[in-house]
């Protein structure tokens, strides 16, 4: 029988109804857990540890890292793991531990879901399974996300909804599988993209800073003020994402805003274009917006979601003080988050 460990952190699929509205249980849950888990009894044997008790809303960089030593301290002993978490920040949470277990050679599956487990139509239970299976299955290596019968690349999952239990997509990048009748197809196009894909040949260095890096995410509105640049020097922010227009755009023609861009690279601070769009990623070598940018000293997000762009930055500069080594971290392909650069990058 297959060895899998579930950790609980709250989120919505632990969560009861309370007179400040929907809450997560601080309560042992395991029974309910247990409850839902009896179509899986005799293929599995699973533990259950709870973690933290948090809203997803209320999860922090650091809570991370508690999650990820939980992790460590087991994955020796299973043939992989559950992470059982609000949707709200998932997507965070799952691209950061790609990043801290990259080239783990096993399944680590997180999942919640959008309706709490103790109610009759919650869609938590069959969540709950699937990432269950999913996480005992040889096949899978590496940091995933299972909602709504898909198992989705941890560092590709994006919310799309508030309310629809087909929350989450994959994000410029194929589905890893899908589950059907409690059991796993791997699909053919997240076959043919692992045979295709790059991975660059990097010694993945161990985190050296223990703080928490501050990483503002700067979102281009039409008439956007440069103060905000003056606010993030002020601030100490060591990385800055710019969420840009469609490829990468921004106002160029904003002289004073990329006057004060120009000095937060001189400080080697990277700065990243990343796109409000869901799909398709950024490319600087299209428009003139996009290649001033670049010129400017600018560095690409390329396919990557902002979630998995943010927590890569995050983690990269908890990993080094070089800019050089910094760039390179950043522009490697680790985990399955960066898999379209145009030629010319």
């Amino acid at each position: 029988m297959k060895r899998v460990l579930v950790l609980t952190t709250g989120g919505t699929i632990l969560s009861f109804m309370t007179s400040e509205g929907l809450s997560p249980s601080r309560e042992d849950v395991s029974g309910l857990l247990y409850e839902k888990l009896l179509k899986l009894s005799g293929e599995y044997i699973i533990d259950i540890e709870a973690v933290f008790h948090k809203d997803s809303s209320n999860i922090v960089p650091e809570d991370w890292y508690i999650v990820k030593d939980s992790i460590q301290k087991s994955i020796d002993k299973y043939d992989g793991i559950v992470i059982l978490h609000g949707t709200d920040t998932m997507s965070y949470s799952a691209a950061m531990l790609s990043y801290l277990f990259a080239g783990v050679g096993k399944p680590i599956v997180l999942t919640g879901s959008q309706i709490p487990l103790s109610y009759k139509d919650s869609d938590g239970g069959k969540n709950l399974r699937d990432a269950v299976i999913a996480a005992g299955d040889a096949r899978l290596k590496g940091v995933f996300v299972v909602f709504h019968d898909k198992v989705i690349n941890g560092t590709r999952a994006y919310k799309r909804s508030s309310l629809n239990r087909d929350a989450y997509i994959s994000c410029n990048y194929p589905y890893v599988g899908i589950i059907k009748d409690n059991k796993l197809f791997i699909t053919h196009e997240y076959t043919v993209m692992k045979e295709a894909e790059k991975f660059e040949e990097i010694i993945i260095p161990e985190r050296r800073n223990k703080l928490i890096p501050k990483i503002f995410v700067l979102k281009m509105v039409p008439g956007i003020e440069s103060s905000l640049i003056d606010y993030i020097m002020q601030g100490g922010y060591q990385g800055v994402i710019i969420e840009g227009y469609g490829l990468g755009g921004m106002p160029v023609d904003n002289k004073e805003l990329m006057a004060k861009i120009d000095h937060l690279v001189s400080k080697k601070i990277p700065v990243i274009m990343a796109t409000q769009c869901v799909y398709d990623g950024v490319n600087l070598d299209t428009y003139e917006v996009g290649m001033t940018a670049k010129k400017n000293g600018i560095l690409s997000a390329f396919d990557m979601t902002t979630e998995a762009v943010y927590t890569k930055l995050m983690w990269a500069i908890g990993c080094t003080e070089n800019y050089e080594e910094l760039v390179k971290l950043l522009q490697a392909n680790l985990c399955g988050e960066l898999a379209v650069r145009y030629p010319s990058e």
